[in-house]
């Protein structure tokens, strides 16, 4: 713990706009996949993004990540350059409520995403031999494929999620490894996100924490770091 405490302090200033990607694109599971920190690491992540894919806020994350804990970073592109724009948000035409419907159903449909994350970690595994340790994390859209593949059978050592979105209390009761939970204000009904915590909190291997200024999107495309309250909590979380 004491080597993570430290990375964690030497984390550089996140970048609040026009942000340079550090990593470089590879291939796995016919995915193009976002590659940053040590190729020889021991440790590795898999980052599911959100509905807007390659936005400069995740890959940041994913990059700060990879610093902190001097490990490898995996962003796999599951839309395969499709994602949702920006602009679709708010959803407040029929037109928009339309795509963002058929681009749930398809695209985006969780259980033709889920197993691609596997795919993704088998190859991954195979590539990177010098890693001892694989886990995931997804945000929002990303969560929900991440618990998904965090139940029987796991290729992960341990999982989280930010901001998750379509929660269900049951992917909580069916973990088998230890899983982190960063809540905003509005990621479901009050009740549903509390029965969703605490089906987590009954295992005390995990973590569960609530960031109860931020808007659901925080720490991914939607996360605002010109504002000086999003850029300290995407810090922290």
């Amino acid at each position: 713990m004491a080597e993570v405490d430290k990375a964690c302090c030497s984390i550089p200033a996140v970048t609040t706009h026009g942000y340079k990607p550090k990593g470089t694109y590879t291939k796995l599971a016919d995915l193009d996949v976002y590659t940053t920190g040590p190729t020889h690491s021991t440790r590795a992540l898999i980052a599911v993004y959100d509905i807007f894919g390659f936005a400069p806020q995740t890959l940041q994350g994913a990059d700060l990540l990879s610093h902190s804990l001097d490990a490898l970073v995996l962003v796999p592109d599951f839309f395969e350059g499709n994602a949702l724009p920006m602009s679709i948000y708010p959803p407040d035409t029929d037109e928009k409520k339309k795509r963002v419907g058929e681009f749930r159903q398809g695209t985006a449909n969780i259980d033709a995403n889920a197993p691609k994350l596997g795919e993704v970690a088998k190859e991954a595994k195979g590539k990177y031999e010098s890693v001892k340790g694989w886990g995931c994390y997804g945000l929002c859209w990303g969560g929900k494929v991440a618990v998904l593949k965090s139940g029987a059978g796991t290729e992960f050592k341990a999982a989280g999620t930010a901001h998750p979105g379509r929660l269900a209390k049951e992917d909580a009761e069916n973990l088998t490894i230890p899983f982190i939970c960063l809540f905003s204000k509005e990621d479901g009904t009050p009740e549903l996100m509390m029965e969703y915590g605490e089906a987590l909190e009954k295992n005390k291997e995990n973590v569960v924490e609530k960031y109860g200024s931020m808007h659901h999107g925080w720490m991914g495309a939607r996360a605002n770091l010109e504002d000086k309250e999003n850029l300290k909590e995407f810090e922290r979380g």
